[in-house]
């Protein structure tokens, strides 16, 4: 405005000075009218009651951040030097009698010396590979490799991968006829089918049966894994996919909680959901959604 005359106000609260509200008065004499001046000073306190919120807001978000950030680390460390620490001493302790030993050992010794280091290496291996899996899921620096595929050949690799640990346990498939193909990233899936089977692997008894199980509507693919073991505590059912959670914390339990954090990232990727729930019949059951955002192709007839 032409020749208008600019007036200065400071915005603060009680502690610090928050900026400088500038004025230009259409009339410069009523500014300085006591209701004028009343209304100013209304004013200066609610703009600066707004910017002080905003900024504590603000503060307590970042503070919020940094400790989840450490709490993660805390926990991170605190699982990696435990379950790491256990398969390395079982390595360290066979490799040295394996080494200091030889000429003593008979083979059958050697050779169960041999197969727990093969076994216990398999397992850092399977925690490492969970560690990496979900910094890449969790830095979104995965990306989905979606083809069209039966979900029996999918079951059937992960049954053939975990044919030895299975060993001693029925394991039931149940599949409607005309089941449909479905849209996704099959290694990633079979991933997710691993860890669930794993689950019920380390929680509950061995030679106690499993079940896999699916039902398809028109728009999704439902499939389950049920197991016959202790179930899920009460409360729990949606703390298992946290991050570094366990529903026990035995040294007998191995894993650092990751593997159904990681079937989460990776089934929310497909724009599908997961949950865990208790049977009516005992035992739990961790089920997962593919949506069918469209219709699988048609097959043709094989000549």
């Amino acid at each position: 405005m032409p020749g208008a005359e600019a007036i200065y106000f400071p915005l603060s609260n009680k502690e610090t000075v928050l900026g400088v509200l500038v004025l230009l008065p259409v009339n410069l004499r009523r500014v300085f009218l006591p209701e004028q001046q009343k209304l100013l000073e209304t004013f200066l306190g609610q703009i600066a009651q707004a910017i002080t919120r905003v900024r504590l807001t603000e503060q307590a978000r970042k503070a919020q951040v940094e400790m989840e950030a450490e709490r993660l680390r805390n926990s991170l460390l605190s699982s990696i030097s435990h379950d790491l620490r256990t398969p390395l001493a079982t390595i360290v302790g066979s490799a040295s009698a394996l080494v200091e030993e030889d000429n003593t050992l008979k083979a059958e010794n050697k050779l169960e010396l041999s197969r727990a280091i093969y076994d216990e290496a398999q397992r850092m291996s399977s925690l490492v590979n969970n560690i990496l899996d979900m910094a890449r899921l969790d830095a979104g620096a995965v990306e989905l490799n979606k083809q069209w595929y039966p979900l029996e050949e999918i079951i059937g690799a992960v049954l053939t991968l975990l044919q030895k640990r299975l060993e001693g346990r029925l394991v039931t498939v149940k599949l409607p006829p005309g089941i449909p193909m479905i849209y996704v990233d099959a290694v990633m899936i079979e991933q997710v089918l691993i860890n669930l089977l794993e689950n019920v692997l380390r929680y509950t008894p061995e030679r106690s049966p499993v079940e896999i199980m699916a039902e398809s509507s028109s728009s999704a693919v439902e499939i389950s894994v049920a197991d016959r073991g202790p179930g899920i505590p009460e409360g729990c059912e949606n703390k298992l996919f946290e991050k570094f959670y366990r529903v026990r914390h035995e040294a007998a339990q191995s894993g650092v909680g990751l593997g159904l954090t990681i079937c989460r990232a990776i089934i929310e990727a497909h724009g599908g959901s997961i949950q865990a729930q208790n049977r009516p019949t005992g035992g739990a059951v961790f089920s997962f959604i593919i949506p069918l955002d469209h219709a699988p192709p048609v097959m043709g007839e094989e000549e």
